[in-house]
């Protein structure tokens, strides 16, 4: 029942955040050089100012860039300069850890990873200029309590600034699986019928 409600928390405070963005997102084109492929990135900047948005989205590419170069090495020191007083997660399999579990899990090798790499990220800040949603496609290999977790992942991070600057609030991560994502090789279907040959 606890895992219930703070996922609905999170959800909720993730939605919240994200209605105030408001409108369609825009692709500014930008690169994550941290990886070793080019991620476009969106961001929402319909109602805060260009320069407040752009900020503040460049704020939080460092961190998850940091994220990234940190849980490459199962830092759990780098981390918790980027997880909130108030961080909570929703792990792979349902499981919900706070700030002080996350980092001891790290630390005592409950969680261990050998890759770590973010792609395909995708921000948007809200109209205040505090709080923005990063979604974005995780690579990972490594264990969770013991079992491999390999794979190709969605996470949902929930940012807010502080008054020691951007933190990583909350995050919820999902496994993809083979049909959650179509391949973008694939030719669109040609809606249109058949011509009828017979006569």
């Amino acid at each position: 029942m606890k895992e219930i409600i703070l996922t609905i928390t999170i959800c909720a405070t993730a939605a919240l955040i994200f209605t105030a963005c408001g409108g369609p997102a825009a692709n500014n084109g930008g690169t994550n050089t941290a990886n070793s492929g080019t991620n476009k990135s969106t961001a929402n900047n319909s109602s805060a100012p260009a320069g407040d948005a752009a900020g503040a989205e460049a704020e939080i590419r460092k961190i998850l860039d940091t994220t990234q170069a940190a849980l490459s090495k199962n830092d759990a020191d780098a981390m918790e300069k980027i997880y909130s007083d108030n961080y909570m997660t929703v792990n792979q399999d349902g499981s919900v850890q706070n700030r002080a579990e996350r980092l001891a899990a790290l630390r005592s090798g409950a969680v261990k990873y050998d890759a770590f790499a973010f792609s395909d990220i995708n921000i948007r800040v809200n109209s205040e200029g505090n709080g923005a949603i990063a979604i974005d496609k995780l690579t990972l290999k490594g264990t969770f309590k013991g079992r491999p977790m390999d794979g190709v992942y969605r996470v949902t991070g929930v940012y807010a600034k502080t008054k020691d600057g951007w933190r990583l609030a909350g995050s919820q991560t999902t496994k993809i699986e083979g049909s959650a994502e179509p391949d973008k090789t694939d030719k669109p279907v040609d809606k249109q019928p058949a011509a009828n040959t017979k006569k």
